[in-house]
């Protein structure tokens, strides 16, 4: 095949590959997160951190590649835009999950919480729906079939949304030290900052449902 011939071709594929290992990778996050809030003692916390934080790192190495074979395409499966929203907002999941956890370790916050408990949980059930959705991409043909998978994540990250608020709430409204009102306030801003991201993932996919379905 000529140089210009490859340049013209569509190569759908490889962004399929590169996507799906992108979810793989974030649900394999998502589970050492809940092993995280559901286990006790420093040295078993850092031993999960480190695990996070190669995968954020792998992460980061799939989503570069991603980037440079979406410079060297010339047609892509859907709009370049859409493309580099899309790998853009998975990897904002990557980096909130390993900040979230790292905050969580450094800080001393109290990983078994009701709170965190539920927020590790959604992010399991998110990450499992995400990587369904990233193997539904493939078939244009079905895309609207996707639609009820959102809706669920979308249900997910509002469950969470209101999780978080009414920690808040309590958290203005029980005694606590000033320490701990800062360190736990911070926590759960975080938390939301990581639902937020979740929640931005879902926009994005739905658009490119709109758009090709």
């Amino acid at each position: 095949m000529s140089p210009l011939s490859k340049i013209f071709t569509p190569s759908g594929e490889k962004f399929y590959v590169l996507f799906e290992e992108i979810a793989d990778n974030i649900e394999s996050m998502g589970k050492l997160f809940y092993e995280t809030v559901s286990t006790e003692g420093r040295d078993a916390h850092k031993n999960i951190l480190d695990k996070i934080e190669q995968l954020e790192k792998d992460n980061d190495a799939i989503t570069h590649r991603l980037f440079i074979e979406l410079g060297k395409t010339y047609i892509t499966p859907f709009d370049r835009e859409d493309i580099h929203y899309m790998a853009s907002a998975l990897d904002d999941i990557a980096d909130n999950v390993w900040s979230t956890t790292k905050h969580m370790y450094y800080f001393r916050i109290n990983l078994v919480s009701d709170l965190s408990t539920q927020i590790a949980h959604n992010l399991i059930e998110f990450t499992e729906l995400l990587n369904k959705i990233m193997v539904g991409l493939r078939n244009r043909r079905e895309l609207t079939a996707l639609t009820t998978i959102l809706s669920d994540m979308r249900g997910i990250t509002s469950d969470a949304d209101m999780a978080i608020s009414n920690a808040v709430f309590n958290l203005l409204n029980e005694p606590h030290s000033d320490i701990d009102l800062i360190k736990l306030n911070d926590h759960y801003d975080i938390l939301q900052q990581l639902n937020n991201k979740c929640a931005d993932v879902i926009n994005v996919v739905e658009g490119i449902v709109i758009k090709y379905a």
